[in-house]
């Protein structure tokens, strides 16, 4: 998400810390489009400022909202799509330009007739087409002039679902860059094993009160920060074997203190492994070591680090890696992320 936003600040001379943070949440609305707010301004405010589609964003103009057979097939797809594929965000009622070179821009306004269009036909047509019906679609209406002349925009919010879902024409969508695109048959079992599947996201805790962490990092004493990691399990089942590793360069190796890693680089291991111990006359011994089920939606503790304040001043990263029986996954974690 950070290199998302490194590349916009590219293109802006922001004038000081505040003035880049109301960017940054700006942006932050398209790749995490279930948590925005809609309203007028919003919606203006992404045509202003040039908010291109990507995987989670699609602009629709009025002429896609109709009862022509053509017209709600082509809405089945586009919102099954987003649903096999990452969530995202379909506004209908917002004009893309006709321009091959700004096709994917916001161009304006072009307002549904919320008379002869409602949110509940809408609504209706989206869970008559596709199979199976999506959970927790969210349908905001936004008036653009008075309310009497029913003139909308229809802001879409589609979960990611965890099972495959088939569009009107009995074929399956996934979102590509800016479009729907048919799946392969691979593909659409991947989709239906999601709800099989352990998902464990890291989570990076501070034991120092967001607030107040926040404030002493503006400063410049290198002091100590603590933070206990988190195993989350967020798939349907459960994690039996987990294998993290949390790796770094020399450069952001200068700033671990806990454990204690080796300065031209290192790679630290954290589990859901236990030891299993027993006191004979005061002595303690490991005889054996268990692992830990996590349970869907619950979290387990796995490790702690310290880390030098400087290391998020610095802008430092580290890489990590994740295991389960049945998942894998590796990413780059950077110290803004690890405080949000």
């Amino acid at each position: 998400m950070r290199g998302i936003l490194n590349r916009f600040f590219c293109c802006i001379r922001a004038s000081s810390r505040c003035y880049k943070k109301i960017f940054i949440d700006k942006l932050c609305v398209i790749l995490k489009p279930m948590k925005l707010m809609w309203n007028l301004d919003k919606i203006k405010s992404f045509i202003a400022d040039g908010i291109e589609e990507d995987i989670h964003l699609d602009y629709k103009g009025a002429g896609s909202i109709d009862k022509a057979n053509d017209k709600k097939k082509e809405l089945s797809k586009d919102v099954s799509a987003f649903a096999n594929s990452d969530g995202g965000v379909i506004i209908y009622g917002v004009r893309e330009y006709d321009e091959q070179a700004k096709n994917h821009l916001p161009e304006k306004i072009d307002p549904i007739d919320g008379k002869i269009y409602t949110k509940e036909w809408l609504e209706q047509i989206i869970n008559s087409t596709i199979a199976p019906r999506i959970t927790d679609i969210k349908i905001t209406p936004i008036q653009t002039s008075k309310p009497e002349d029913n003139k909308v925009i229809y802001v879409v919010e589609i979960p990611k679902s965890n099972t495959a879902h088939q569009a009107n024409d009995k074929r399956y969508y996934r979102r590509f860059n800016f479009m729907s695109q048919m799946m392969e048959d691979w593909e659409i079992k991947d989709i239906i094993n999601r709800q099989i599947k352990t998902n464990i996201q890291l989570k990076f805790e501070s034991r120092t009160e967001k607030e107040f962490l926040t404030k002493l990092l503006n400063g410049t004493t290198n002091f100590d920060i603590e933070f206990d990691i988190w195993a989350e399990n967020k798939g349907n089942k459960v994690a039996q074997y987990l294998d993290c590793f949390v790796s770094g360069d020399s450069e952001s190796a200068k700033y671990i203190f806990e454990p204690f890693v080796n300065r031209k680089g290192f790679q630290e291991r954290f589990s859901n492994e236990k030891e299993r111990k027993i006191e004979i006359n005061d002595n303690s011994f490991t005889v054996g070591i268990d692992r830990i089920p996590i349970l869907p939606n619950t979290s387990r503790s796995i490790g702690f680090l310290k880390i030098k304040a400087d290391f998020f001043r610095t802008e430092q990263k580290l890489s990590i890696q994740v295991a389960t029986e049945d998942s894998s996954k590796s990413y780059w974690l950077t110290g803004k992320e690890m405080i949000e």
